[in-house]
């Protein structure tokens, strides 16, 4: 029961839509891993937890479905949807090598305002790990990547490499009580990069900041049955 778990329910903000609230209220429980892998969620239980009628619920659902987050079975009741390693992986592999092109561009152009928006998200993220706020520091992160994109005139193309990381933003949100104050030393690190112009430390500094290696040592603390492999099947621990 939803009741008896630590669920986390945001305040709805002033003309916030109930919709919206209740999708950014699940969102954040999912990639927090507080509504877990492989668990049933029913528009029944969260009608009632959070005092909403169905249909908002419902639409929240449906865009929880479309982010890869949610798995609806019609008359079954819906899924927290596994983590599919295999597909995280590839995400991992082109959000890499897109955004080393992109980084090499705002190394050669770059407008000042949007590296004094980076510096300054630098500094919410500092905020964010002094108050324990893991969905609001990914939200950070994910914030710090979008700017370097929009920076160079590339929102559209964060868009996409965004539809491809559902999976690997909540492997990456496994790894921040391990690594929370290395990432934000390594979003220095391309802020640097970035200001300096040292489009040579790019490749670096994306391979540090993207690496699968502190995911495989961690995702073993999990269990088995929270993740599959890319023909669906469990996923084995890794060691």
């Amino acid at each position: 029961m939803l009741v008896d778990q630590a669920i986390s329910i945001a305040s709805r903000e002033t003309d916030q839509p109930i919709n919206k609230w209740i999708y950014s209220v699940l969102w954040a429980n999912i990639i927090e891993l507080r509504l877990k892998p492989g668990q049933v969620l029913s528009e029944t239980e969260v009608s009632e937890l959070l005092g909403a009628s169905r249909t908002p619920v419902r639409e929240a659902f449906i865009r929880l479905a479309k982010d890869g987050l949610l798995e609806i079975r019609p008359q079954k009741g819906s899924l927290v949807s596994k983590i599919d390693l295999n597909q995280a992986r590839e995400a991992r592999f082109v959000r890499s090598a897109v955004e080393k092109a992109v980084i090499k561009e705002a190394c050669e152009q770059f407008p000042q305002e949007a590296l004094s928006e980076l510096e300054s998200l630098i500094e919410l993220q500092f905020r964010w790990l002094r108050g324990k706020n893991r969905a609001e520091f990914l939200l950070a992160d994910n914030d710090f990547h979008r700017v370097i994109y929009k920076g160079c005139g590339k929102e559209g193309v964060w868009a996409y490499v965004k539809q491809l990381d559902f999976n690997y933003d909540r492997l990456r949100i496994m790894t921040l009580p391990f690594v929370t104050e290395q990432v934000i030393e390594e979003h220095r690190r391309i802020f640097e990069i970035i200001r300096a112009k040292d489009a040579i430390s790019i490749d670096m500094a994306v391979e540090k900041h993207l690496t699968w290696d502190v995911i495989d040592r961690v995702i073993a603390d999990f269990p088995a049955e929270f993740f599959i492999n890319g023909n669906g099947s469990s996923a084995p621990k890794f060691g």
